[in-house]
């Protein structure tokens, strides 16, 4: 799989569970401090998001890193 994909695949898991927690994106972006129009970029794949990212992100979604990226 080359970048693009895997970065496709984190943003839909991020996606998938921002909407199981029954969070917006911009409900998110405030929780975390990150605007919406960046969330929505790391769930479109159109952004790498940084370690420091991800754990805000974590933090967000109440889960641990390790749950995040436990996908196939």
């Amino acid at each position: 799989m080359d970048k693009s994909e895997e970065l496709k695949r984190l943003g839909a898991r991020i996606k998938e569970v921002r909407n199981l927690k029954g969070l917006s994106q911009a409900k998110l972006g405030l929780l975390i401090f990150k605007d919406q129009q960046s969330i929505h970029k790391v769930e479109a794949g159109e952004f790498n998001p940084t370690y420091l990212y991800l754990l805000a992100l974590c933090k967000g979604l109440d889960m641990s890193i390790k749950e995040l990226l436990d996908f196939e």
